[in-house]
């Protein structure tokens, strides 16, 4: 078990010896799940923003009923270039999470789950389901120990 301070109770591992790993590592788990997330995002973001994908995405909200589909896409497209630049700093992390767990609720529950149930071999929400878990789990943990919300002090 890892503490604040980052001291290791060597005691309560399963392979002691990897004590000195764990302890220079620790600190960086919580930004590399950050950085990977937003690299998730971040070609859809690409996609979406400079390559035309928001016209696509358009239709789909116009399924959803969402009015007017094309504002909201282009919406969807700026959380998803911009946002995920955000959460891989830190910056403005906990409503840049919020933003895209509400963003993941819609995708899992109003596209994903009536396509094809849970499993994302089947087209389900699986993978939305996740990233939202994760994007809860940073409205509450904030941008963490290397972020630059940290860096400037302030937990947004």
């Amino acid at each position: 078990m890892i503490d604040e301070a980052g001291t290791v109770d060597e005691s309560r591992l399963i392979i002691p010896q990897l004590a000195g790993i764990y302890r220079q590592a620790a600190s960086f788990g919580y930004v590399v799940l950050r950085v990977v997330i937003a690299l998730v995002f971040l070609p859809a973001g690409i996609d979406k923003m400079f390559l035309g994908g928001a016209a696509g995405v358009a239709g789909a909200i116009a399924k959803l009923g969402f009015a007017p589909p094309l504002v909201w896409a282009w919406i969807v497209a700026g959380l998803e270039f911009f946002g995920a630049i955000l959460l891989a700093l830190g910056l403005f992390t906990r409503p840049v999470a919020f933003a895209f767990a509400v963003e993941l609720t819609v995708i899992a529950v109003g596209i994903m789950a009536p396509r094809g149930g849970f499993f994302w071999t089947s087209g389900g929400a699986e993978v939305a389901l996740l990233l939202e878990a994760a994007m809860i789990g940073f409205v509450f943990g904030g941008g963490g120990r290397y972020s630059v919300d940290r860096l400037i002090g302030r937990e947004f």
